[in-house]
């Protein structure tokens, strides 16, 4: 097992390419959200913006990885109306009971990622250990590496948290 898991939902593929490009330089494993409703045409676009502007969560697939067996998480998600996406409160409402350590990221196309982002670390319950907004420009062109590395070089320097009474939770 890995110590970082990265799940993420990524409706156009930027998010996608952002976590796919952080598992590589840190070495975790991924987890992509799968919503049961797709967002793929203009009445899905239409929905995701709704959704995201009314805070109300998506249906999503059951997941296949447990967080609680990971010190670490990172959260993905585009913003979608200066807000995370519908499947990532979903998986955060459902899951963030077995965060021990969270990271947050987020890709955009324009503005609202320190919003969405303060949205996801108080869904959580927690603070970040980092955060990271991504433009969908520099991800498309390439010019979010060094960011990305920096964020990869921050969650490598830290030490997993040792569980508690053997059962696998572990101080904040």
């Amino acid at each position: 097992m890995k110590n970082c898991l990265i799940v993420y939902y990524s409706r156009t593929g930027v998010t996608d390419q952002a976590v796919h490009a952080l598992a590589k330089e840190c070495g975790a494993d991924l987890e992509a959200l799968k919503p049961l409703r797709p967002y793929g045409n203009i009445g899905g676009f239409l929905r995701a913006g709704w959704e995201a502007a009314r805070r109300i969560p998506a249906p999503i697939a059951t997941v296949q990885r447990r967080p609680s067996d990971y010190p670490f998480i990172v959260l993905g998600t585009p913003v979608w109306a200066g807000h995370m996406s519908a499947p990532m409160r979903t998986y955060i409402m459902q899951q963030r009971q077995h965060f021990h350590r969270v990271s947050l990221l987020c890709t955009m196309g324009g503005r609202g990622g320190d919003k969405a982002l303060d949205e996801m670390a108080a869904l959580c319950h927690k603070a970040p250990i980092a955060r990271l907004c991504l433009r969908e420009q520099e991800v498309r062109t390439g010019h979010y590496v060094e960011r990305l590395q920096a964020l990869a070089a921050e969650l490598g320097r830290l030490e997993p948290a040792p569980p508690v009474f053997g059962l696998g939770f572990s101080p904040i």
